[in-house]
This record gives structure tokens, sequence and C-alpha cells, in this order.
């Protein structure tokens, strides 16, 4: 058995959400008959989301939902996307920073574990990015830092933002892999809808505990 590359994991984590377009997840599926390690990589992601789709109850769609695919279907002229289709690309937006987040913080989420915010941060050229999970009821947040490290003489650090209030730090990021942050309690009560964000700062973090530095990233905290 051997380790498969970030990009094969992140594949394997796609299929499985049902997020590729038709002719990659056929091409997918081919590979997962001739690959067994592809394959038992599938499975694990399988088994890491199952449980997630036996808590959500089955709802009958309204009948405007044929309408519009009706009218997607036979080229019917468009018109402005309606609660369904702006649902849709916002339960992809969160289905993506799930992803993200367990992609790169290895662990699979259970419903048992309490209520769960995902925050999937990445820099504008895409050189620098963190994911975060905050777990309700531990009151910790997970984070893993990867791509481009700091200078030598400089750190990430994490900002929480809630509403209009000032970015309260989190502490400094590791410059490469995990660490666990346990979120005061004061802070927890406005964690929900907040924003992460990483400022670079002067090695050992901003002084005074107010940022200096230059915004590297940011990015809303969504329930999950």
């Amino acid at each position: 058995m051997r380790d498969l590359p970030p990009d094969d994991i992140a594949l394997a984590g796609e299929y499985v959400l049902g997020t590729l377009p038709l002719s990659e997840r056929q091409a997918v599926t081919r590979r997962i008959a001739s690959d067994a390690d592809f394959a038992r990589e599938v499975a694990r992601w399988e088994a890491h989301l199952d449980p997630l789709a036996e808590e959500v109850m089955p709802v009958s769609p309204p009948r405007r939902v044929w309408a519009e695919i009706e009218a997607r279907a036979l080229g019917v002229p468009e018109r402005a996307p309606s609660g369904l289709w702006r649902w849709l690309a916002g339960a992809s937006a969160i289905s993506a920073a799930f992803l993200g987040a367990i992609l790169w913080l290895g662990e699979p989420l259970m419903p048992a574990q309490g209520r769960m915010w995902v925050s999937d941060m990445v820099s504008e050229d895409g050189a620098v990015r963190l994911a975060a999970l905050y777990n309700e009821k531990t009151g910790e947040m997970r984070v893993s830092m990867g791509g481009a490290a700091p200078a030598p003489e400089r750190d990430f650090e994490l900002w929480l933002i809630a509403g209009d209030a000032a970015p309260v730090s989190l502490g400094v990021m590791p410059r490469r892999g995990q660490a666990a942050m346990p979120i005061p309690a004061d802070l927890r009560q406005v964690i929900a809808n907040a924003t992460l964000a990483i400022t670079e700062e002067p090695r050992g973090g901003a002084p005074a505990g107010v940022a200096t530095g230059p915004l590297v990233a940011k990015a809303e905290l969504r329930r999950i």
C-alpha cells in the first residue's frame, strides 16, 4: 500500500461529496476499479462522511423545483436565481470549506462531536493556506497551516473578528503543521458567523495585541 499525494486525497473526497463534473467523476470511477490504494482512500472518505448524511432528514422539494429543473433542461430563458439555486450555491461553498478543513485536519467529523464551524483561508496568490475547525462542545479550535512559511524573522498570527469589534488575537500559527487552540470562554459566545484573518507579524506575534502587518488571508467561519 502506498501513500497517496494530497491532490489524490482531495480528489477522493470530492468524489464522495459529489462535487466533481461528470467527466471527472467518470474518470475517477474508472480509477477506483483499477487502483486499489485510491479505492481504499475513497472508502475512507465514505466512512467519514456517510454518518453525516444519515443525520439529514428527507424533505419533499417544493413544486417550483421541477419547474426550474425543466426550464434549465429545456433551455427556457433564464430568470433571476430563485431561493433554491441560491441555496445550492451556498451549500456548495460550505461543502468546499468543509472538505478543505477535514482534508487538512485529517479527522472524521461526527455529529456527536457537537456543532462545528469551519474556515478555509487561502491567500490571494494561493501560496498560504490555513484550515480551521472549531468544536463548540470542547471549545477548541484545530488549525492546520500549509503552503509558504513566513520569513525567518516573521510569524503568521490568527485573529477573530466579530461584527464591528476590534480583531482579537487567537495566537501565532505554527510555521507548518497542526495546532490545537483552546478558545477563551468570552470569545466562544461570538464565534458564530465571525471572521478569521491571518496577518504577517514580527516574530512572536503582534506587539500589544494589535495587528501591525499585512493581511494574508481571511474567511468567515461557517457552521457545518
